[in-house]
C-alpha cells in the first residue's frame, strides 16, 4: 500500500474518528505511666501502616469545563485542530474536535482505574446533553489511558513508553509527560503525548515508506 493511501487513511481518522502496595509494620509504642496515682494505662492498639499507592487522580488529564484549546497541525491539512471541553458529570467529560472539515465529539467515562471512550461520532454539530442515567448506558468502546501510569503498561493496542519525557510546546514546556504509542500491522506509529491539568498536549503519527518518511503533527498553541 502506497504512502499516499497510508495518509489518506489517516486523513479519514481524522475527519471521522476523531500508579502495588507495599506493607511497612511500625512498631506500637507504649507510654509508661509513672505518676504517684497508680492510673490504669489505657491500651495503646497498633496502628496499621500501609501506605496506599498515590494514586493520579485521572480527571486531571482533561481540562476545566468550557475551556478551548487550538492545535497547531503540521503534515496534514486537518491536523490542525481546536477543542472544546465539556463537563457533564464528576465522572464524565466531553471534547469537541473541530478540525476546519467537521466537528468529532469523544466522549470519556472516568474510573479509578481508567479513561474509556464511551462516544464517539463525526459531523457533530449539536451540544450533547445526555442525562447521567443516559450517560451510564453508553457501554466502553476503547480505553484511552490506564493506570498505573508506568512505562511498559499496556492497554488495548496502546503501550505507556514514557512517563518523565520533557517536552516543548509553543503554549508551554512541560516535564513528567506520559507518552502512549500504538504500532499498526503496517509499522505505522500514532503517539499522544498527556499531561496533567491539561492532557493531551500533542499527537503525532509516523510512516516510512522506503527512503520516504512522513509525519503528522499536532501541538497545543493556546488554551482560552
Amino acid at each position: 500500500m502506497s504512502a499516499f493511501r497510508y495518509l489518506g487513511l489517516f486523513m479519514l481518522l481524522l475527519l471521522f474518528s476523531a500508579c502495588g502496595q507495599n506493607s511497612a509494620d511500625k512498631t506500637p509504642t507504649y507510654t509508661v505511666n509513672t505518676s504517684k496515682d497508680e492510673e490504669t494505662q489505657e491500651d495503646v492498639k497498633e496502628e496499621s501502616h500501609t501506605p496506599i499507592e498515590e494514586k493520579v487522580e485521572l480527571k486531571s488529564f482533561f481540562m476545566r469545563d468550557g475551556a478551548v484549546a487550538t492545535y497547531l497541525g503540521e503534515g496534514n491539512e486537518y491536523a490542525s485542530y481546536h477543542a472544546r471541553t465539556q463537563w457533564h458529570n464528576d465522572d464524565t467529560v466531553s471534547i469537541y474536535e473541530d478540525n476546519g472539515g467537521t466537528t468529532v465529539i469523544r466522549t470519556y467515562r472516568i474510573t479509578d482505574d481508567s479513561i474509556d471512550l464511551i462516544k464517539e461520532q463525526g459531523e457533530f454539530y449539536e451540544q450533547f446533553n445526555p442525562t447521567n442515567e443516559d450517560l451510564k448506558s453508553l457501554p466502553t468502546l476503547s480505553t484511552f489511558l490506564q493506570l498505573p501510569l508506568e512505562k511498559g503498561t499496556t492497554f488495548d493496542e496502546w503501550t505507556l513508553v514514557d512517563v518523565e519525557q520533557t517536552l516543548e510546546t509553543p503554549y508551554e514546556t512541560y516535564n513528567n509527560v506520559i507518552v502512549v504509542e500504538k504500532t499498526d500491522d503496517s509499522g505505522a506509529i500514532q503517539r499522544k503525548y498527556l499531561v496533567e491539568g491539561f492532557g493531551e498536549v500533542k499527537r503525532e503519527f509516523l510512516m516510512k515508506e522506503n527512503d520516504a518518511e512522513f509525519i503528522v503533527t499536532s501541538i497545543l498553541v493556546t488554551v482560552e
